[in-house]
């Protein structure tokens, strides 16, 4: 097994769009997972066209769905396959897959793979061991669970984004430009799905894990200060340290550091040991901070520093795509024994794997696969009269 994909032999069918979704199936196929990304001509993930909104009218469409740089670097290494999940035929193809594969990911509303016949006791059905992972907005059980969601929905309602203020004045500031929520949920996905993964591989029978994206942002939102001080309490341990606070200082040398200053330190000689900062170089405020039992850390203010950025560093993967050519794109930030996750392929381009999937996989006639690409033909005709 190669070092740097530990998931190599684990199938994994993605029937996801947008960010949340798809950003775990790119950790799972970074990872070395086979990640096959379901979509329809009629109904394909939405961040293929994110960032080239105003190419509309200036390309045919079936070019401009292929163009987004932000849907290629979430998707590479992934194999596409074209299916209509409400024709019987390509259901049935689903189950097929299904019966072959260890995980299913979805973000749909709740309900949504049960009205499509393909919830989880169907798919179990075919496939005991199978893991479905759910990671609907605001999870089956809740009274919300039938209303479509979006990032900066579930960033609001969580309570997150009413603590984006102003470090100084307190003010509230407004949402960020990209919402949290959706690597959130893919983060906890990952740890649900490699877990889940394992257990059927080792018990014979698949699980299904249910996820509230709504909760997962609450989790990390939440202002838990007061319980964790009088847990601390009760332990018998110090918790001043939580009245503690931050500033970024600039040094003498244009460097800057974060320091954290310790609870129960006056105002005064918050401004004296800042006023001291700056007359010093970096590398003297280690020992004046060390004399003063004060912690610090360096900000980094070129992404270079620390690899970000740079493709020396490997950080950035050129690739070729077949229908925009050359770029690069944001590599995975992890190494395992000193090796990057390498790219394996590039994002596919709608319905390229079905000869693959439907053929090599599940055996499908010739005649069968070209009547779902001629489809896609016909719309192309359509648009062009």
């Amino acid at each position: 097994m190669n070092a740097a994909l530990p998931l190599a032999g684990v199938r994994v069918i993605e029937l996801c769009w947008v960010w949340s979704g798809p950003l775990l199936g790119q950790f799972l196929a970074d990872l070395g997972a086979e990640v096959i990304k379901v979509e329809w001509f009629k109904r394909y993930d939405l961040y293929r066209t994110r960032g080239v909104e105003r190419m509309a009218g200036k390309y045919p469409e079936f070019i401009r769905r292929e163009m987004s740089h932000s849907f290629h670097g979430l998707n590479r290494n992934k194999i596409g396959l074209a299916l209509d999940l409400k024709d019987g035929k390509h259901t049935e193809a689903l189950l097929d897959l299904a019966a072959q594969s260890d995980l299913v990911i979805e973000n749909f509303t709740s309900g949504t793979l049960d009205r499509l016949g393909l919830g989880y006791e169907d798919l179990i059905k075919v496939n005991p061991s199978l893991v479905l992972l759910s990671l609907s907005g605001f999870g089956n059980t809740s009274r919300l669970g039938q209303m479509r969601a979006y990032g900066l929905v579930l960033s609001a309602l969580s309570g997150f984004e009413s603590g984006i203020e102003d470090p100084e004045t307190g003010e509230f500031v407004g949402s960020p430009t990209f919402v949290a929520s959706d690597p959130n949920a893919a983060t906890y996905g990952l740890f649900a799905a490699i877990t889940a993964i394992l257990e059927a591989r080792d018990s014979g029978k698949g699980v299904h894990v249910e996820f509230s994206q709504l909760e997962g942002m609450a989790h990390a939102s939440a202002d838990q200060d007061q319980e964790l001080k009088e847990l601390a309490a009760t332990l018998g341990l110090e918790a001043s340290f939580m009245n503690s606070e931050s500033s970024v200082l600039k040094c003498y040398d244009d460097n800057y550091i974060c320091v954290a200053w310790p609870a129960g330190l006056t105002t005064s000689d918050k401004e004296g040991f800042s006023e001291k900062v700056q007359t010093l170089k970096l590398k003297d405020v280690e020992k004046f901070f060390k004399n003063k039992q004060l912690k610090y850390v360096k900000v980094i203010e070129k992404p270079t520093e620390v690899g970000a950025g740079s493709e020396n560093k490997g950080t950035l993967i050129p690739t070729i795509h077949p229908v925009t050519g050359p770029e690069e794109i944001v590599a995975a930030p992890w190494w395992i024994d000193k090796n990057r996750a390498p790219l394996r392929k590039s994002a596919p381009v709608l319905g390229e794997g079905n000869d693959y999937v439907l053929g090599f996989l599940l055996n499908w006639s010739p005649e069968d696969r070209a009547l779902i690409m001629a489809f896609d033909q016909e719309k192309r005709h359509d648009k062009k009269n």
